[in-house]
């Protein structure tokens, strides 16, 4: 395994919201034991506001729609294409539970858009993609494959790629199979303009297709914080962290 790699995940993981409140948090702890009372009391402040306010649907919403709106949502199928690629997302292998359940939602979303577009499509491939994982035995893009075929995909239209670990894998991945053809790309609404940005770079030529959309609709401005809010943040944190490292690569 890639040690960068390990490194990149851990890292995100430490710089996700929650993390951040709660190491400010620790160390306001550890200022109270040290009788650094001031210091302890602005730390234990700042952790509080920050959590509560990235747990609160407004500002949660703020922080991911200038991401999901990037690009708009793919109603209609385009007719020229002859590949839908839906990016890897997470599973969990587990066989006492049904391959609805072992995918995640997320994934679970990613890939019935994609099944969506190729129902449309007379002759088209269905790519899936995303490897094993750091714990499991399976890659993400054979259970994708698992439930794709459970809801009524041929078998020989589907193409995998089983050792891509993150989106440039897959735009490389891509490149190969497709050059400069025109391709739907599906994933999460968030993630679009990052993914956009990299299958361009290597000059492939990707049609958005949008979707698991987390800020819908109007903000709830009544509403206390809640933990789907919260997520909705570390999702767009996550995402404004790769938009940066794109453009230190560049």
């Amino acid at each position: 395994m890639d040690i960068l790699f390990i490194l990149k995940k851990i890292v995100g993981e430490l710089m996700n919201p929650l993390s951040i409140g709660l190491m400010v948090a620790m160390l306001g702890l550890l200022s109270l034991y040290l009788s650094r009372y001031r210091l302890a009391k602005l730390l234990l402040v700042f952790s509080f506001v920050w959590i509560a306010l990235l747990s609160y649907g407004p500002v949660s919403s703020a922080l991911l729609k200038p991401l999901e709106t990037r690009y708009p949502a793919l109603l209609n199928t385009p007719v020229d294409v002859d590949y839908v690629l839906v990016l890897g997302n997470g599973h969990k292998t587990d066989a006492t539970l049904p391959i609805t359940t072992e995918v995640d939602p997320t994934a679970l979303i990613r890939l019935s858009e994609g099944i969506r577009h190729y129902n449309n499509l007379a002759d088209a491939k269905l790519v899936l993609s995303g490897y094993s994982g750091l714990f499991d035995q399976n890659s993400h893009a054979q259970m994708q494959k698992r439930l794709a075929l459970a809801l009524g995909v041929d078998a020989a239209d589907i193409v995998t790629f089983d050792t891509t670990k993150d989106t440039q894998e897959e735009a490389q991945q891509m490149q190969k199979l497709v050059g400069k053809k025109p391709f739907i790309l599906v994933t999460t609404a968030s993630h679009m303009p990052r993914a956009y940005a990299i299958f361009k770079k290597l000059g492939l030529n990707p049609i958005a297709a949008p979707t698991d959309y987390h800020a819908r609709g109007k903000s709830e401005w009544l509403h206390m914080p809640r933990g789907d809010a919260l997520r909705g943040s570390d999702i767009a944190f996550h995402e404004y962290y790769g938009l940066i490292w794109e453009w230190i690569k560049q």
